[in-house]
Order: structure tokens, then sequence, then C-alpha cells
């Protein structure tokens, strides 16, 4: 049976509600904001709810060590997904929801540009919250070298397995490598046209993307089979290598555009 957008939208509203009814009675709990579509205004029936607490430093701790038991309390609890060692959990709930819910100690918050990002504040009994929004809306958000410098070598790193893997048959793999290569495209898109958290969070990639860079990503999903997916890939290298020129041209990246090239180009030279 087709999943009902109101009876979404509902459950949704419920949850946030259990949520915060949950969080604002623990006095140690010193505010409570969403983040994400639902702050901006642009969330659908499928969007989920990215909710942070502030927390005060005695109880952080506590609350961090039981990210994963507090949800399943609340009504319609299916599953949990949570990283090791990470100060948040992100929970799935009847009919289809999700909650992605971080943990910050209040003695730790500064301002931020990412606070300049729209924000829904639901709970906020001494002002925190309201008063790191303001102190951060001076804020602009930065591309580092070292994002790029990790993304990069991240894309290339994928090219090269997706080739090695598909030559050796382990096409599974090789699908997973290319929706890599895919990520870190779709990341040079942003950055070589500016587009910061502001502008993403409004609009998925799929409405904010170049022209050019929609048309090779849907063109490179290919069956699985070694001679399907190595079509692909030379269509994706051959992108990201105009990509890559760009970038080294808009930003100050000490790492050697030569040698990026020359890693690309050896892809390039073996899938033709």
């Amino acid at each position: 049976m087709p999943l009902n957008e109101k009876s979404l939208i509902a459950a949704r509203d419920e949850l946030v509600e259990t949520a915060v009814r949950f969080f604002s009675s623990d006095p140690a709990v010193t505010g409570i904001f969403l983040g994400g579509s639902l702050a901006a205004g642009s969330a659908d029936a499928f969007s989920d709810i990215d909710m942070r607490i502030v927390v005060k430093p005695d109880r952080h701790k506590h609350y961090v060590d039981q990210r994963r038991e507090i949800p399943k309390a609340w009504p319609g609890f299916l599953f949990n997904e949570w990283v090791p060692g990470a100060r948040h959990c992100v929970s799935h709930f009847r009919p289809f929801g999700k909650i992605d819910i971080f943990y910050y100690d209040a003695s730790t918050l500064a301002p931020s540009p990412w606070y300049r990002l729209p924000i829904r504040i639901l709970h906020d009994p001494d002002g925190i919250v309201a008063e790191l929004v303001e102190h951060s809306q001076g804020l602009s958000f930065s591309v580092s070298e070292d994002d790029i410098d990790f993304s990069i070598s991240k894309g290339l790193a994928a090219a090269h397995e997706t080739y090695r893997r598909a030559q050796r048959g382990e096409l599974f793999y090789a699908h997973s490598l290319l929706d890599e290569l895919r990520q870190h495209i779709m990341h040079a898109d942003d950055w070589l046209h500016d587009r910061t958290p502001e502008t993403t969070v409004m609009a998925k990639f799929e409405r904010r993307a170049s022209p050019t860079v929609l048309a090779a990503l849907k063109s490179s999903y290919a069956p699985c089979k070694a001679e399907a997916i190595l079509p692909a890939l030379r269509l994706l290298t051959g992108f990201y290598r105009g990509q890559l020129m760009e970038l080294h041209g808009k930003f100050a990246i000490s790492r050697k555009l030569a040698f990026d090239i020359e890693a690309l180009d050896i892809v390039l030279s073996q899938n033709s």
C-alpha cells in the first residue's frame, strides 16, 4: 500500500512533539532546535527531522551514552542507525519517519556560520540558542583547501578502484565506487558555482546542479556488467578531469594539477 503523505506529515509532527516533551522535561536540557528542510520550509512528506539538543556539561555524557536507548521508549520506534563514538543517533519510526538527534555540550557552543542556516527554535528557556544564532550572523562560509584536497583524493581513488574492481569482476563493489565518484563530482560542481550550505539546504542537487553535470550523472548509470561499467567510468572520469582543471584554477590548491590529471589519464587510457 502506498504511503499516505498526510499520514506521514502527521506522524512526523507527533514525533517532534514527543521528542520535545521528553527533552524539555529535564532542566539539564537548555535548548532544542531543528535544522534542515523542516527549519528551512522546504520539507516534503518524506523529509526527516534534524533535531539538536543542547545539554548542560554534567549531563551531556549521559545523553550521548543513552542516545540509542532514548528513542526506543517513544511510540512507533522501529530501529536505530548509529556510528560508534559519535554524539548522535538516527532513529526510524512508523509509518516511515526518521529523526536524527545530535547532542551538544552547552559549554562548547560557539558562533559558527552553520548557525546561520535556517533554524527553528523549539525550547530555549535561557535564550542560549537565540543568542548563538544572533552572534553567528556575521560569519561566512569558506571552502578550505583541506576540504578540496580530501575530495579530490577520494574522487581519484574512486576512479582507480572502479576500474580495478570491474577488471576483477567485483561488479557490485565497482558500482558502489562509481557512486562515490559521483558524489565528488557533485561536490566539485557546488564549489565551482559558489554554492554555500545556505543554498544547498534549500534545493536538492537535482534542482541546483549545472545542466552538464546532471546530464553526465544521468548517463553514467549502467547495468551490472563490466562492459557497461567501464564506459560509464570513462564518461565520469572525463567529466571529472575538466572539473579538476577548473578547481585548480579557481582555488589556491597546493597539490599538483599535473599529478591529478595524470591519475585520471591512467584510467582513461586503459578504458578506451
